[in-house]
């Protein structure tokens, strides 16, 4: 299977936790041209092996980690690696992304996936190396935060070559938004609370050197491709602004359109005036934390932030990295903060302790709006005045958070779980959508964004089709939202089950989509076409939504939460969601009373097995055939 196509490994990697047994099984030699890779196939495994009864935290739940047929190879900005599994946050399909240097030594370990089943009696390690695997005791490096086990773990082994994933001490109390963290912890695969299942296993981490280089169809097509793609890359200038100013280069713009949610999305206004934004913003207070850029495996663009050392009470170490647009503004103006330095160290410590800093930010923003409503008293808080704007505040409750202690026991259950135990109506400042907390772009700046975080299956995810950058001329407008957010979706579906970052089309770090499709039939053989492609990213979509169906996912999380609905932004638009979603289930084929896709739609995309779980047989094929 491995040589039949370029990419490809041909193998999957199955370790049973509970038992230590690990066997190696061939990849099926339909799945390439099936489900693509990366989070195809893990949705794939999932559907498959995860029964609807099996919780989060079950040992028979999957812990999914794959990649596409472009990771590990020369292809510029493709070091990724997927990380799939059922949510502890909402029950359903859930799925992670990371970068780095992690995810190409991974690929070249020699597999497509690794699946994780159980729970091992003791803290464990999976080491894979030159050909090799083994399970590892790990229990020297439990309670150590993710950059402290991965330094210690590699230290130990006497070879700086190994690159590692681990779980910092949030996965390992299971605080359900925890992140599995790479390269040092300064990369992440954060949403979905994956970091939280690999704790429940008992996994502190995976350690690995890899010996085997991907194959490549037509590697002459892919070096002149990648000359071309790096000269596009030095010479654009969307792109090398990109590279200079990173995510938090776009922070001033977005928040210019009302896309930046303010204090837990209730505001329209962050500080005195809107240059009070350029605080946290770069250019502006960002530059006063920021030392350098630094690049992923392969990747000529190279805009990961590296953050100068900062002492005292908001000490990091310098040339960790710093924060992202999604961390400055969940901690930024959603949490009320202005200063830099506090958003740098709150992202560090979601590093070391291994925790999504958009779910993070969400939930401490909606405990600072239940405290200040008197939801939350200085008695529940044990003495921290949970304010907006309180820097010291916000840094105490998420160590609380991570360490599982006091009000963070309750927070470290996300927005959801932690409002039904409060009451007092705390739900209505719960923003989140299925139980994820919602991603930092705020839906009521563009319409198309509302039906796509209310439809997406992992909850509010900006990245499985954000569509803000198609709508800035029509933003307000609901017409053709609902096609135009389901192409989105599905290009983006195809993108990253290749193997891309995503920032390969958010930053257009290519010259078109026609390059990613040349770059992609150049590494594998294949020869899709774009709308191929399409097809392809609309059946991933689907089988991710079909796991949701079966696990017991109806209409009614096809919502927001009211406040996105019912409260303006200072533009004065709301989601108007009863226009988006026909539209959308007619443009998606799903069924507008259950919103299931129907089942001539997933026959046509070939999941006919998937088709008759949601809509049994028909009858009609049973009788004998004369």
């Amino acid at each position: 299977m491995g040589a039949e196509f370029g990419g490809f490994m041909g193998q999957i990697l199955k370790v049973n936790l509970s038992t230590s047994k690990i066997v190696k099984t061939d990849l099926p030699s339909e799945w390439p041209r099936a489900y693509v890779g990366g989070v195809g196939f893990g949705a794939r495994i999932l559907y498959d092996e995860v029964c609807p009864w099996v919780s989060p935290f079950d040992p028979d739940n999957r812990l999914i980690f794959t990649q596409g047929p472009l990771s590990g190879t020369f292809t510029p900005t493709a070091s990724r690696y997927t990380v799939v599994t059922k949510s502890p946050l909402t029950g359903y399909f859930g799925d992670a992304s990371g970068g780095g240097f992690f995810p190409a030594e991974l690929k070249k370990c020699g597999y497509d996936a690794i699946v994780l089943t159980g729970r091992a009696t003791k803290p464990s390690l999976l080491l894979l190396s030159d050909g090799s695997y083994e399970l590892r005791d790990a229990s020297a490096y439990w309670g150590m935060n993710a950059r402290e086990a991965e330094r210690a773990i590699v230290n130990d082994l006497g070879d700086k070559s190994y690159k590692a994933c681990t779980i910092g001490r949030a996965g390992e109390r299971l605080v359900r938004f925890a992140a599995i963290m790479n390269d040092e912890a300064d990369r992440a695969a954060a949403r979905c609370g994956v970091g939280a299942v690999m704790g429940s296993k008992n996994l502190k981490a995976i350690v690995v050197k890899g010996y085997k280089q991907p194959k490549v169809a037509d590697a002459n097509a892919l070096k002149n491709l990648l000359v071309e793609i790096t000269n596009y890359v030095k010479t654009n200038k969307n792109v090398v602004g990109f590279t200079k100013g990173g995510t938090p280069g776009a922070f001033t713009f977005f928040y210019q359109l009302g896309d930046v949610p303010i204090h837990n999305w209730s505001s329209s206004s962050f500080g005195p005036s809107d240059a009070y934004v350029e605080k946290v913003a770069y250019p502006g207070g960002y530059e006063r934390i920021l030392l350098r850029n630094r690049t992923c495996y392969a990747c000529p663009i190279s805009c990961r932030r590296v953050s100068k050392g900062i002492d005292g009470l908001y000490g990091v170490e310098e040339g960790v990295e710093g924060p992202e647009y999604e961390t400055v503004a969940s901690f930024g103006p959603n949490c009320g903060i202005s200063e830099p330095e506090i958003i740098a160290k709150a992202n560090n410590l979601c590093n070391e302790y291994g925790l999504d800093t958009i779910s993070a930010g969400g939930v401490i923003a909606f405990a600072m709006e239940c405290f200040e409503k008197g939801i939350l008293s200085e008695e529940d808080t044990k003495g921290v005045k949970l304010r907006f704007g309180e820097g010291e505040a916000l840094l105490d409750v998420l160590r609380m958070i991570g360490e599982r202690e006091g009000i963070g026991n309750l927070l470290a259950e996300g927005v959801r779980r932690a409002a039904a135990a409060i009451g007092k109506g705390a739900e209505d400042y719960a923003i989140h959508v299925k139980g994820l907390e919602i991603a930092m772009h705020d839906p009521r700046a563009f319409q198309g964004g509302g039906v796509h975080y209310a439809c997406t299956p992992t909850g509010g995810r900006h990245t499985e089709g954000l569509s803000i950058i198609k709508e800035l001329k029509t933003r307000f407008s609901t017409e053709g939202k609902g096609k135009l957010v389901k192409e989105v979706e599905d290009w983006d579906a195809f993108v990253q089950a290749s193997g891309w970052c995503l920032f390969v089309v958010d930053a257009r770090g290519y010259p078109s989509n026609e390059h990613l499709i040349k770059v992609f039939n150049a590494v594998t053989g294949f020869n899709l076409t774009l709308g191929d492609a399409m097809l392809l990213g609309e059946k991933i979509f689907n089988l991710k939504k079909a796991f949701n169906v079966k696990h017991g996912c109806s209409r009614s999380e096809d919502t927001l939460p009211q406040r996105l609905l019912t409260l303006p932004t200072k533009a004065g638009a709301v989601v108007k969601l009863n226009e988006l979603l026909p539209q959308y289930y007619e443009a998606r084929r799903w069924d507008a009373g259950t919103s299931k896709p129907t089942k001539a739609l997933l026959q046509s995309l070939g999941l006919n097995d998937v088709a008759t779980d949601l809509w049994g047989v028909d009858s009609s094929a049973l009788e004998p055939k004369v």
